[in-house]
């Protein structure tokens, strides 16, 4: 008998462990941009994927205002960037973005620090990661399993 993952990888899903924060979100290991190493939040309740600013910034991605306003923490509105092509390398895999968006985590990390948790991510997989790919999420071995057209080798 097969187990769920060996199952899911016999189909071409692409397995990918993750950890939790102390929030208790989960959250996974990517390599973005210039070989910059950090966790990424999976949130299936976020509209888009977002990369912290301040981050996006510091690794040389260049983002570009959108003119438009999203919601952070809290309920305030912020500034809303675009970044363009963004590839992030999660197990040996590169996944290929076109629509990843960046704003000011200040807010977010504040609220998880103020209630003694840390603010260990830089990034958010949400709406757009779980609508373009085929996932399941299994909560009982951590993992989430993706199929999808938009990964290379």
């Amino acid at each position: 008998m097969k187990t769920i993952e060996e199952a899911f990888i016999h189909e071409g899903y692409l397995s990918i462990p993750f950890s939790y924060n102390g929030a208790g979100h989960p959250i996974i290991k990517v390599t973005v941009a210039n070989g910059f190493q950090t966790n990424i939040l999976l949130d299936t309740g976020a509209s888009a994927n977002l990369l912290d600013l301040e981050f996006a910034k510091e690794i040389g991605l260049n983002p570009t205002p959108t003119g438009e306003k999203g919601g952070g923490a809290g309920g305030l509105t912020l500034d809303v960037f675009t970044i363009d092509n963004l590839t992030l390398e999660i197990n040996g895999k590169h996944l290929q973005f076109t629509d990843f968006l960046s704003m000011d985590f200040t807010t977010i990390k504040q609220s998880l620090i103020t209630n003694g948790l840390e603010a260990d991510f830089h990034g958010i997989l949400g709406f757009g990661f779980f609508k373009k790919t085929k996932c399941f999420i299994d909560y009982s071995s951590d993992r989430i399993f993706i199929q999808n057209n938009f990964y290379i080798e």
